[in-house]
This record gives structure tokens, C-alpha cells and sequence, in this order.
């Protein structure tokens, strides 16, 4: 702003111009707090979206809906500087904030009475909501072209690279900040190969954990104790490369140190091993006798694990049929981010939910200022017939 408004004394006044340029530039005000400001000055921000998109605001870790706030009082812009307006004209675009600052030029006078030139007029402002990052454009990307063979580099070779993505692309199509873009690409399981992003095909998948289950049994490795660079070297033996084992091995376990302080020890996660067997009998016959699942699922597992039905919380729901309970797939992995669209897809699941039914599928579900309870208040009617009766959820 102008240091002769900032300076203007009680009971005095100014004549304000508008400038030979007023109207030429179409400027927006954008309104940040402090840590977005530090965010623009020091990293710059993004703005994305493609054609059909609402735009978002991403700095480097959070997600911002972009909301035009109109005014019905006119904003006039008044430079702080005689020769501000024409530098900030051709700053870039990740210096918003300073262009603000110098989009206007003082106009002095040798009269007594100050005068200052206005360039341009703002009907408004921009703020920034936070909200959670869209990446459901990440899962269909990446979902196009999913790895299933062990061939590093072919489609390069072949040029069939039209539906493969590096970072840089990801970067510029999915609308979340880098920060949840690597978390979302975490969630997925993704695996960069050859500098392209690759969810791994789950059929694929699963077949190299079977081929490495049991290589554990025929050489004797403990589960909770995998010698990673030994299981590494068998496996290329059995045509899968490093990496891909590797990427195996984190996404079923996790490293850990040994008793001998080895720290090449991998410890395989005993609910997801569980839940590997349970998925393979779901995707051959969808819908089980219950008592049938869990017999055929115990006697799948390797020695040593136990088939417990609170494994399956988010895999499978439960029915019960007269004197039968029923076990069917109904994967968490399957449904829309999106809150309105998740209650969606539940309640054309099932019209009436108990809460411990429905609590697996919303943990995942992360709104900036929308916790859990305050998302079955907005799509969800609750009816407890009495105090000790469990609740019961339908749509609202």
C-alpha cells in the first residue's frame, strides 16, 4: 500500500487517480496466512488441475480448495513504489504474493495535497480452504499399465510407454502436494521401475509371496527372520528381480534387526500373510459358508498362523442367513475416497449397518475439519431402539 495512505493524518485527505493503465490488468487478490506466505516466498506453490477440474492450491504438504470471496465495496490496488507495477508485471507466477505488493505506482505532486494513482480495481478475493487431497486420478493412472511380469525395461524397449507415469507426470495431473502424493503412492504399494511408477498386478503379486513362502519352508527360514539377501538371490534364481523381492518383502513385513545384529533381516507381518491366503479363497468362490471359510482358510495357512475373523475387518463382510452366517468379499481398497460418494457405495452395499460393520470402512477416510462422527451426522441416520442396544446406521 501506498506510504502516503499509511501515512494519512486525522482530518486530512488525498486525491486518488486512476492510472493511464487501469483496467489493462486483470490482477487477483489472494489471502494466505502466515505459514502459506513463507510457503510462497521460499518454495512457491502449485496450481493444478485439467480441464474438467476444480482447481487446488498444493505448497509442499497440504491441499487447498481455491473459493472466490466477491465484495460489493470497490478494491482499489495503489502501488507502493513509483516504479513497482511494470517490474511485477514480469515476475513469475509462484511470486503471487509480491505481485500483489507491486502491482501499483505512486503518482507524487508538488501540491500540498497528496495524490496517488490507482492501476486496477478488484471485485474480490481469493482464499484457500484446506481439504483432502484427490487422489483417486492417482489410482486409475497407475492401474492402466500394473506390472505383472518380470521384465524391467520392455515397454520402454517397445515404446509402449503412453500409459506410464513418472514422478514429474504424477506431479503435475494429481491434485495433492508432493508430500501426499508420496503417501498415496505409499497406500497403493507402488514400486518405480525404470523411472516409471507401477502398481504391482495383485494376481502377480501374490504369486511371488506363495514362490517365497515356500522357498521359507523348503530352506528353513523363519518368517519372523527372512535373510534378505539370501531370500534375494533364490528368488532371482526363480526368474523375479531384486527389486521386485525387495518391494515384496516391505510390502508383506518389514526389516528388523536380528539377534546377530544383521540389519538384512526381514519380518513377514503375520495379518498380512493371513490375509494373502483369505484373498486367494474370496477371489475363487466370492461367498463361503462361514464355518466352511474358516476351516479351508486354517488349513492354507503356513505353520504357526491362526485364521481369525477380525482379520478380515475391511475385507469381507458377514451375513447372517437364518441359522447360517456367510462370508463374502467386500474389499475397503475398493471404494471411492470421496465421503459422500464411500457412504454411497455402503449403503447400496447393505441399507442398514451396525457399527462394527461399518467403523472398518471409514478409518481411512481423512477430511481437514471433518472428523468421523461429524461425517455420519452429514450422511447417516443413527437409530438405537434401546441404551443398550448396539446402533444402527442408515442414509440420511
Amino acid at each position: 500500500m501506498s506510504e502516503a495512505i499509511l501515512k494519512l493524518e486525522h482530518n486530512s485527505s488525498l486525491t486518488v487517480l486512476y492510472g493511464e493503465t487501469f483496467g489493462e490488468e486483470d490482477l487477483k487478490l489472494l489471502e494466505v496466512d502466515e505459514s502459506i506466505l513463507q510457503e510462497v516466498l521460499q518454495n512457491g506453490v502449485t496450481i493444478k488441475g485439467v480441464l474438467d477440474d476444480e482447481a487446488v492450491l498444493c505448497t509442499s504438504t497440504t491441499t487447498y480448495a481455491i473459493k472466490f470471496v466477491a465484495t460489493s465495496n470497490m478494491v482499489l490496488l495503489i502501488p507502493s513504489k513509483q516504479d513497482s507495477f511494470n517490474s511485477a508485471a514480469n515476475s513469475q507466477s509462484h511470486h503471487v504474493g509480491n505481485d500483489i505488493v507491486n502491482t501499483v505506482k505512486l503518482k507524487t505532486s508538488s501540491d500540498e495535497q497528496a495524490k496517488v494513482e490507482a492501476v486496477a480495481a478488484a471485485a474480490g478475493h481469493i482464499e484457500l480452504v484446506e481439504i483432502a487431497p484427490r487422489l483417486e486420478r492417482l489410482k486409475e493412472l497407475l492401474s492402466r499399465r500394473p506390472y505383472a511380469e518380470d521384465s524391467d525395461g520392455d515397454e520402454v524397449e517397445d515404446g509402449r510407454v503412453g500409459e506410464l507415469y513418472t514422478w514429474d507426470d504424477l506431479m503435475s495431473v494429481v491434485q495433492a502436494s508432493e508430500k501426499q502424493l508420496r503417501e498415496g503412492l505409499k497406500a497403493l504399494a507402488a514400486i518405480e521401475v525404470g523411472n516409471y511408477w507401477r502398481i504391482v498386478d495383485p494376481t502377480f503379486m501374490q504369486g511371488l509371496l506363495e514362490v517365497l513362502i515356500l522357498n521359507a519352508v523348503h530352506y528353513d527360514w523363519p518368517l519372523t527372520a527372512l535373510p534378505g539377501s539370501e531370500v534375494i538371490r533364490v528368488l532371482q534364481g526363480d526368474g523375479y528381480s531384486p527389486q521386485i523381492v525387495k518391494h515384496c518383502l516391505a510390502t508383506y513385513g518389514s526389516q528388523v534387526c536380528s539377534s546377530t545384529g544383521n540389519s538384512d533381516t526381514w519380518a513377514l507381518d503375520e495379518k498380512q500373510i493371513c490375509l494373502h491366503y483369505a484373498r486367494q479363497l474370496l477371489s475363487a468362490v466370492p461367498k463361503w459358508r462361514l464355518e466352511d471359510f474358516l476351516d479351508a482358510w486354517q488349513q492354507n495357512l503356513p505353520t504357526g498362523l491362526e485364521a481369525r475373523l477380525d482379520i478380515l475387518k475391511g475385507e469381507a463382510l458377514i451375513d447372517k442367513l437364518g441359522s447360517d452366517s456367510w462370508v463374502r468379499i467386500f474389499s475397503l481398497a475398493s471404494l471411492p475416497t470421496n465421503p459422500a460418494e464411500r457412504f454411497g457405495a455402503l449403503f447400496k452395499e447393505r441399507s442398514k449397518w451396525e457399527w462394527q460393520d461399518l467403523e472398518p470402512y471409514l478409518g481411512d477416510l481423512k477430511v481437514p475439519g471433518l472428523s468421523v462422527e461429524a461425517m455420519l451426522l452429514k450422511f447417516t441416520r443413527k437409530t438405537q431402539f434401546t441404551a443398550d442396544a448396539a446402533p444402527i446406521y442408515t442414509a440420511r
